[in-house]
């Protein structure tokens, strides 16, 4: 029998491509995407910037590749529904959103890479497509666990699973944006969260809003 070919090298080739993505991450966090340089991230990552443009093309595929690893990053709803959790999946959901909100570094920096590049789309139309690609990716992921804390009897959703998430996730950018600028604090903006939570997905045995309590 032959043997198993060696998979070194392609852990090699995944290992420098990681280190690129989180590299370009702390720059990006850190001065912005329009100061963003590939000497910069090739040093941060203790690459040659030969082998960067090797994995990414050039500064645009760095720049978009960082934003799907923003959302790679991310706490996965996926991982939720699969998992299931005491309390049903609206309690996974809840602490996955709020887990959005928190000032542990690699959070805070993967916030950061996010905003700085979707404020980047503003003025470079080359970014509007994959953001708009991973927004959905996004969207899509809190849809399946809403669906999945309406079916288990757990939550109900306002408006449809589709435009409940579709709120969420935009209630969760508002809040990061105003945070990280510093214009709220990162517990005000929690409670905006949780308070928005309980109006798109309130708990299954909640009343249902203009419900008689008598």
């Amino acid at each position: 029998m032959p043997a198993r070919p060696s998979q070194a090298p392609a852990t090699r080739r995944g290992d420098a491509r990681r280190r690129i993505l989180e590299a370009a991450a702390s720059v990006i966090a850190a001065r912005g995407v329009r100061q963003l340089r590939i000497e910069d991230v090739a040093q941060e990552a203790g690459i040659s910037n030969a082998l960067l443009y090797y994995h990414f093309g050039d500064r645009a595929g760095l720049v978009r590749a960082a934003l799907q690893h923003a959302n790679e990053q991310a706490p996965s709803m996926l991982d939720a529904v699969a998992d299931g959790a005491p309390g049903g999946m609206r309690a996974r959901l809840v602490a996955a959103l709020l887990a959005e909100l928190d000032d542990d570094p690699a959070v805070r920096n993967n916030s950061v890479v996010w905003n700085e590049i979707s404020a980047s789309a503003i003025f470079d139309p080359a970014l509007r497509e994959p953001l708009a690609r991973v927004t959905d990716d996004w969207n899509a992921k809190v849809v399946r666990a809403i669906e999945a804390a309406v079916a288990d009897g757990s939550a109900r959703a306002h408006g449809g699973a589709a435009d409940a998430a579709e709120y969420l996730t935009s209630v969760v950018e508002g809040l990061s944006l105003r945070w990280l600028a510093g214009t709220m604090t990162l517990e005000r903006a929690r409670e905006h969260l949780a308070t928005a939570l309980a109006h798109a997905l309130p708990p299954a045995d909640a009343a249902a809003p203009g419900a008689d309590a008598s």
